[in-house]
């Protein structure tokens, strides 16, 4: 498997499929969602709603986390007040 380094604290883990591991404090988190190397389509609402709840977050905050209007920082903070990490 290739890890990959990524922005928001999640590293892409290339094998079967494509996964983005989210990492904390340099660890390796059971936060994690699957993307497949043959889809070539948009990800659409269905598929979102699935990563948003697979990154604990809502479809809302899945999607500012995606387009850079959520940081690094802010995502540790959401997950911290859930007591995800």
């Amino acid at each position: 498997m290739i890890i990959l380094d990524k922005k928001k604290g999640f590293r892409l883990a290339i094998g079967d499929h494509r996964y983005f591991v989210f990492y904390f404090d340099n660890k390796e988190t059971s936060i994690r969602t699957k993307i497949s190397h043959g889809s070539k389509k948009d990800i659409d609402s269905y598929l979102i709603s699935k990563m948003s709840a697979q990154t604990h977050l809502t479809k809302n905050e899945f999607i500012d986390l995606i387009n850079c209007s959520i940081s690094e920082k802010s995502y540790i903070e959401i997950l911290k007040s859930k007591e995800i990490i």
